[in-house]
């Protein structure tokens, strides 16, 4: 993007615009729950063969985020690039109200629940159902900071009924060690939701958002979350204790969406750093197999 491109204000968004149709999905991970109201028959229908198995069709509860969907009389909010480019997202935090933007929708959700708004444009550069769940990935991310937890960059995988995080830059090899995996239950390999239970431990939580790894199905239920580590290739597998405060600047780095407003509201960081304040975070060396397993079961975290 050349030139410089803002989120529409409140204003904007507070006109009156049209449902794009009657239709309603609801989508539940953990109990974090979103409804998007006043979608297309079309759209409902590819949203609800996406999120499948973790559909919300029951009434609505208290609080969940509910989001109204309209249609905007434009092509695009961002201008499509001639040539592909990494898709940019923005957004604005504006106290407990986030803006959002993207190619071909626009809007708004409250970080603690509530009321939505999205507006879809009319433009064919991005998938529709493509440029929604970027729109709901941001809202997960912002529901579960609010609630003391977390969506992580990062892969996850349960073992014996415990949960582990794996994280890293891109690159860092999330999707080589999910790949290697033959031990453990996979949840994702790209984004994984972490949230609190009702004594505020934190959880992995099974979501959609899978990444590129299809083995297996989708997982659904919460894991109590074991350790944490950051992804080191190596030629072999070791757990290794380095500075906590490193690590944990390390996995802060990982938390999509959230992590580039921590100056404009502190206190969601200090709710992360209370989140896995119990959590052993670790590097984890590894090499293109599953051997790893064995450094993390021998670290007896």
């Amino acid at each position: 993007m050349s030139k410089k491109i803002t989120i529409p204000g409140m204003d904007y968004f507070a006109e009156a615009r049209p449902a794009a149709g009657p239709w309603r999905v609801g989508i539940s991970m953990g109990g974090l729950e979103i409804v998007l109201a006043g979608l297309s028959e079309d759209l409902a229908a590819r949203l609800r063969r996406r999120f499948a198995v973790y559909l919300a069709d029951g009434p609505v509860s208290g609080g969940a985020l509910k989001v109204a969907v309209a249609e905007a009389r434009r092509d695009y909010f961002i201008d499509p690039p001639e040539t592909p480019e990494f898709n940019p997202i923005l957004i604005r935090c504006d106290g407990d109200r986030v803006r959002y933007m993207g190619y071909r929708v626009a809007g708004w959700f409250d970080t603690q629940g509530g009321e939505g708004v999205l507006l879809l444009a009319q433009g064919r550069y991005e998938p529709a159902e493509r440029a929604v769940e970027n729109y709901i990935r941001a809202a997960v991310a912002w529901q579960a900071a609010s609630m003391g937890g977390a969506l992580v960059h990062g892969a996850s995988a349960v073992l014996d009924g415990g949960g582990y995080l794996f994280f890293g830059p891109s690159g860092a090899g999330k999707s080589t060690l999910s790949e290697c995996n033959t031990r453990a239950m996979v949840i994702s390999d790209d984004l994984s939701l972490v949230l609190p239970d009702r004594e505020g431990h934190p959880q992995l939580v099974g979501s959609p958002f899978r990444g590129t790894y299809e083995g297996g199905d989708p997982v659904v239920g919460r894991f109590p979350l074991v350790a944490g580590f950051r992804l080191v290739q190596d030629k072999a597998a070791s757990v290794r204790e380095v500075s906590r405060v490193r690590v944990f600047g390390e996995l802060v780095g990982n938390f999509p969406f959230v992590a580039e407003a921590y100056r404009e509201r502190p206190e969601l960081f200090a709710s992360m750093e209370k989140a896995f304040e119990h959590i052993p975070l670790r590097h984890l060396h590894f090499r293109r197999d599953d051997s790893y397993w064995d450094a993390i079961l021998a670290a007896d975290l």
